[in-house]
């Protein structure tokens, strides 16, 4: 299956710098692919091998344009090729969406591998060819199913697919309009044929069935507006049979059904999502769905002027779990700087907002209760502060070109998620910008693993007032740790 996709032109990213490093943008590897995350920054993958993941001290490579200091791009992985740069010459390869990344990547990593072609007949009950079916194609690789797009079968009911074999299965949806949708999952490449001689498996649709219902709301009744509504065969199923949104009036139509039981999946953004088994048979005329009001954070983040800021990074922290990991729930702006999120935990929350070196200081505190919505306004009014100093080694001992500075904050369930981390020059010395107050714990790496501090700061203060500079009163003299 050949797939095209329009590549556009990558996001400015949260961090802004003044410079353009100058060892970060080595030539684009061979079939780099790329997507945004939800923080902004750009996840790309080459066809290398290595691990395009970074360590958590480790720092993200930043690329900014030299005509313009304001347009940067930041990578959450170890790759920071040119095409993910949008003022860069050559052809971008940067994909739209995680659903693109991850279908390009499958179809680029297998296109060396031996085809396969799997040959199919679609007919109705009475054995009549049906044409115009479309054939869903998924690959199911673990429990993650992956869309590679359909074909449609033809005047006498066949279509062929072509596959890519491998360790891997794929799962089919056949549908058409009065017709009862089919779902053939666990397809295995290496028992399907190698060859188009290979006898077409015949796949019979009846007519279909119907689910007619209204969505409303649990407390009041009202009819809930724009609410997705899938059947599917199980709870867990990936692929679903059908689906259709809620009406104006918060009436649905489920059709491509057979005469039998489905799950059924709801959602609607600010509402709890809805997963009941076996809670639809088909036909069926008056099914009503229940839905509940879910918590939800939304608001806008402005600059210091108090324009809005686009593409700048939220992050929410619960507070006060004991015994739960307290890791940042965290977002993007978009155009108008505006952003919102739902399915909350009730509680304490602190939001956070950032671009650049530009901060929302200190941060939010909301309360939110149960089936509660609350708007906020962040202001990136704070700049982060710098810290500098000097890392030497001891005699005997020589640093590697992979030794970072990192800053260990004592309270990290309430820290930014972005690395403090300074590389070294040749010199040892090293630069960490956008910190924000508080009190951190000095570490130097080296890889993966960690050096001994022989002599030196181990603990730095950064003051409260913004835009400070912190420098170290003395370098910092390290050594391999004595077990090695």
């Amino acid at each position: 299956m050949a797939l095209l996709f329009a590549l556009p032109a990558c996001k400015r990213s949260v961090q802004v710098s003044s410079a353009r490093p100058a060892d970060v943008t080595a030539a684009s590897p061979r079939g780099v692919l790329c997507v945004e995350q939800p923080d902004a920054c750009l996840y790309c993958v080459g066809r290398e091998g290595e691990a395009p993941f970074l360590e958590a001290f480790q720092s993200r490579p930043r690329v900014c344009d030299p005509k313009d200091a304001e347009e940067c791009v930041e990578f959450c992985s170890a790759l920071a090729p040119a095409c993910a740069l949008p003022w860069t010459p050559e052809p971008h390869c940067v994909l739209d969406s995680e659903l693109a990344f991850h279908r390009a990547l499958f179809n680029r990593d297998t296109a060396d591998r031996p085809e396969v072609i799997f040959s199919g007949r679609v007919t109705d009950e009475a054995g009549h060819r049906l044409e115009g079916v479309h054939v869903d194609i998924w690959v199911a690789r673990g429990t993650q199913f992956t869309p590679l797009g359909d074909e449609v079968s033809a005047k006498d009911g066949t279509f062929k697919l072509h596959l890519r074999n491998g360790p891997w299965s794929y799962a089919l949806r056949l549908r058409r309009i009065g017709l009862a949708s089919e779902i053939v999952d666990r397809l295995a490449p290496d028992k399907l044929g190698a060859t188009s001689t290979a006898a077409a498996r015949t796949f019979r649709m009846a007519a279909e069935s119907g689910a007619r219902g209204r969505v409303v709301d649990a407390e009041t009744g009202a009819p809930v507006v724009g609410a997705l509504l899938q059947a599917v065969r199980t709870p867990e199923d990936a692929i679903a049979v059908s689906e259709a949104h809620s009406g104006a009036d918060g009436t649905f139509v489920l059709g491509g059904l057979e005469a039998r039981r489905y799950s059924l999946r709801v959602s609607k953004f600010g509402w709890k999502s809805v997963t009941t088994k076996n809670a639809l048979t088909a036909p069926a005329a008056r099914l009503t769905v229940k839905l509940s009001h879910g918590t939800v954070i939304r608001g806008v983040v402005n600059n210091a002027d108090g324009s809005p800021e686009p593409n700048a990074t939220v992050a929410a922290v619960l507070s006060d779990v004991p015994g739960a990991p307290t890791l940042p729930i965290f977002w993007t702006t978009d155009s108008e700087g505006s952003f919102a999120q739902d399915h909350f935990a009730p509680g304490t929350y602190y939001l956070w907002a950032r671009r650049g070196d530009m901060l929302a200081y200190p941060p939010e505190k909301i309360e939110l209760a149960e089936k509660g919505d609350v708007t906020v306004e962040l202001r990136l009014d704070h700049k982060g502060s710098r810290v500098t100093g000097q890392v030497i080694p001891r005699p005997g001992f020589r640093l590697s070109s992979d030794t970072r500075a990192l800053l260990l904050g004592h309270a990290p369930s309430l820290g930014f998620p972005r690395p403090a981390v300074g590389a070294l020059d040749q010199d040892g010395r090293f630069l960490v910008t956008g910190v924000l107050p508080g009190r951190y714990e000095l570490s130097v790496r080296e890889g993966t693993r960690t050096l001994t501090i022989a002599q030196g700061p181990r603990d730095v203060e950064v003051p409260i007032d913004p835009d400070t500079t912190v420098a170290l009163p003395e370098p910092v003299v390290v050594r391999a740790q004595l077990a090695e």
